[in-house]
């Protein structure tokens, strides 16, 4: 009988263990997602934001001939 118990006992901490991992392995691709779209987001915005720049600088110079 205290082989069952200690066997029971055994599958029960492996069993809690597996299920916190997976939690916490769930938690970090989320989390991972989230940073990655965030950054995509932002690699976005600078392209945007550069391009604008690089259309104010090819305006400037036509004004100023003006």
């Amino acid at each position: 009988m205290l082989q069952m118990s200690k066997l029971l006992n055994s599958r029960d901490e492996w069993k809690n263990k597996a299920t916190e991992r997976a939690a916490e392995l769930r938690e970090f691709r989320k989390t991972q997602k989230r940073h990655l779209e965030k950054i995509a987001e932002l690699k976005r915005n600078n392209f945007h934001l550069e391009l604008l720049v690089e259309d104010k600088k090819t305006l400037l110079p036509s004004m100023r001939q003006q």
